[in-house]
């Protein structure tokens, strides 16, 4: 068996575990230490390390398929080691010597953390002072690093970018992630206070969202040298798609149980519901097929395909409409799915708001991402970042 055969197999036998602990996931805001030492130990949060730091080095696919499988039974706990994945590949994207530091002692980092230009970073003597304050840092009930994003500001010179990692423990994590999706992915702020940031812990942003950074220098695997968004959009897709496939098996296993209140009626006679069985299983199909076509978009695609910034707009274009269609599919399955579905304990209603929520994130809105495609096809600049 290969390893991605045998990761994918791993997570596969993980999954009744997320199964069991979704409820609770989603009451106490965060993933049991039981979940995340599972994925730990069954080695899937180094599925993109370089070898040279005891990682897999494997692709996109082997992340894509371990994450499908988590999906479809708690979207909290898949979003969480999604970017637990994918920012240990971020990690291989830094400097030699901040991913010497990183994997000095085992080949995974728990690091949470976004790149949205939060912090304000000071040039001092060999790195930076950060401030600031952000936001949507999923993972960060457990978390060794937060990925961070900084604007560094020298008089007479236009400001620039850079993405930097600072320590947990250097960190204030403010438990203030009291939302109605999502709610289990511990995805509060946090804060830095005159912190201090090697140089080597910092990288231009530019570089990574083109495909030039440190670490496309370092290793000859064509991943490393992938523009950012692609990817991160990458960590989102087996996400959505896993919720649609386990919303659809939820609605079709609660609507062959349900009777109806007053006349006791089996409600999968109702044609109504037949219907909505056959929407949903169809409407899942097509999304695991669109989700294939972004694996092999990815993997085996030139890397370079996705330097243009029209690729790259119309990747984000492709996975913000797949997420909207995920969702839109699902609101349809739970407006049949009857009252007894807002129950907290149905993971109908979690996978409904999870994906309405999902629907609006910063780099999934479908307004936003189809305007800066369009802006792009018809020669004006994006007013986002890509």
């Amino acid at each position: 068996m290969s390893i991605t055969s045998t990761l994918i197999s791993r997570a596969r036998e993980i999954a009744p575990l997320v199964a069991a602990e979704a409820e609770n996931t989603d009451r106490n805001g965060a993933i049991s230490d039981k979940v995340i030492d599972a994925f730990c130990d069954a080695q899937l949060l180094e599925i993109l390390v370089p070898k040279r730091f005891g990682g897999h080095e494997l692709n996109y696919e082997t992340m894509a398929r371990v994450v499908y499988e988590i999906a479809p039974h708690c979207t909290s706990t898949a979003w969480v080691l999604s970017f637990y994945i994918g920012h240990n590949f971020i990690h291989s994207l830094f400097p030699e010597k901040s991913q010497e530091e990183v994997f000095a002692n085992r080949p995974y980092a728990l690091t949470p953390g976004t790149v949205a230009p939060n912090f304000s970073l000071t040039p001092v003597d060999g790195g930076y002072i950060a401030n600031g304050r952000s936001s949507w840092n999923s993972g960060s009930s457990r978390c060794d690093w937060f990925l961070n994003n900084g604007l560094v500001k020298i008089e007479g010179q236009p400001p620039t970018m850079r993405c930097f990692f600072v320590r947990a423990k250097h960190a204030n994590i403010i438990d203030n992630w009291n939302v109605a999706g999502m709610k289990g992915t511990s995805s509060g702020d946090i804060e830095l206070k005159d912190v201090f940031v090697p140089e080597y812990h910092t990288t231009e942003t530019l570089g990574l969202l083109g495909g030039t950074s440190p670490g496309s220098l370092i290793h000859k695997t064509p991943i490393y040298s992938m523009p950012l968004l692609p990817f991160v959009l990458g960590e989102v897709m087996p996400v959505v798609v896993g919720a649609y496939r386990g919303a659809a098996n939820d609605f079709k296993k609660l609507t062959e149980e349900r009777f109806t209140t007053f006349t006791s009626a089996k409600v999968l006679s109702k044609q109504t519901a037949q219907m909505r069985i056959g929407h949903g299983q169809t409407g899942a199909a097509l999304a695991e097929a669109m989700l294939e076509n972004y694996i092999a978009e990815i993997d085996r695609a030139d890397v370079d395909r996705f330097k243009p910034l029209e690729a790259r707009a119309a990747a984000k274009s492709k996975v913000s409409m797949v997420t909207d269609f995920c969702s839109s599919g699902i609101n349809y399955l739970f407006k049949g799915a009857g009252a007894g579905a807002w129950r907290n304990e149905s993971s109908l209603q979690r996978f409904f708001r999870d994906l309405n929520m999902l629907t609006v994130h910063g780099f999934l809105d479908l307004e936003v991402a189809t305007e800066t495609y369009g802006r792009i096809l018809v020669g004006l600049p994006p007013e986002s970042p890509l």
